[in-house]
């Protein structure tokens, strides 16, 4: 009912989609002859995010969205012909104050937007806000959603509004999410080292919010103190397979808004999406080149 929170659907099938096989030829795999103890997941893909963290642009990432979402050619924008499916930015940030705004495009009589934040450890089959690693705004009832859970918030929002997403973080959260620093060449092959068994879980950031306006109008703080972690503009979208024309998004990540960036009480001045890109000491870490020819392997730590 209005004004109550509301559980939102049934859990997805977990999406397969750069999960790691177990045992197989890879480092840490049984037979493989690789070192002794070590840890790593699969080979990284030739188009993985986390080597072309360094290409100077947010965007849409061609790798982190279920295969469902089509991007646009210049990757600002997405429509997803099924149930709720999730994209996520190529960078995120762990610490700061960001913004970025989405145009809601096209809707029709049966699509729906959530629209918000999200870790690289979110479901992309599903909504944004569907888990505990990302906060969404909802279209319907203009609800604010994560974990499930469906709360009151601000104005419902559809076709040609605009909606600002504002984060911030304050110093000290843990980032949780792989650099170029954790990848290693073993054996010709690029792997992303794995996370040793029992590693410390995120915690609740004191100081941390995430708010959201319509239009320019803010809608006040909608979440607090959330979990620790490198958070990236999310954008999740519904169309009923009987609508001809799917829904669609179109982000912008800045510097120039069409509002103005929101002075939220009490937070510092955000900053554009788009400085996610400038350089960090983690991203600038000397690995292999996508695309560089690999020679003999060295040894893996």
């Amino acid at each position: 009912p209005p004004g109550h929170a509301t559980r939102d659907e049934p859990v997805p099938k977990r999406s397969k989609k750069g999960a790691g096989r177990r045992g197989g030829r890879g480092p840490g795999g049984r037979g493989n002859g690789g070192p002794e103890g070590t840890r790593l997941l699969s080979p990284l893909a030739p188009n993985s995010e986390i080597l072309a963290i360094q290409d100077g642009r947010v965007r849409l990432s061609k790798v982190a969205k279920a295969p469902q979402v089509t991007l646009s050619e210049d990757r600002l924008s997405a429509s997803s012909r099924k149930g709720y499916r999730m994209a996520r930015a190529t960078h995120g940030a762990h610490a700061g104050t960001w913004y970025y705004e989405v145009t809601v495009t096209h809707l029709g009589a049966t699509g729906h937007a959530r629209l918000g934040w999200a870790t690289d450890a979110a479901e992309l089959q599903a909504p944004v806000g569907f888990d505990l690693r990302g906060f969404a705004y909802r279209d319907l009832e203009g609800s604010k959603v994560h974990n499930t859970l469906r709360e009151p918030y601000g104005e419902p929002y559809g076709e040609g509004d605009v909606i600002g997403c504002w984060l911030h973080l304050p110093a000290g959260g843990r980032p949780f999410t792989k650099t170029p620093a954790d990848v290693r060449n073993f054996r010709s092959n690029l792997y992303v080292v794995a996370d040793e068994a029992g590693a410390p879980q995120p915690a609740p950031l004191q100081g941390a919010a995430v708010a959201f306006s319509r239009n320019g109008v803010q809608q006040g703080v909608a979440f607090r103190d959330i979990l620790e972690g490198t958070y990236h503009p999310a954008v999740s979208l519904y169309t009923d397979l009987a609508q001809k024309e799917a829904a669609a998004v179109t982000c912008n990540f800045g510097p120039d808004f069409k509002h103005s960036i929101p002075e939220v009480d009490g937070f510092p001045a955000a900053q554009p999406a788009s400085d996610m890109a400038a350089p960090t000491e983690e991203a600038s870490a000397p690995i292999i080149a996508p695309g560089t020819a690999l020679g003999t392997a060295p040894s893996v730590p």
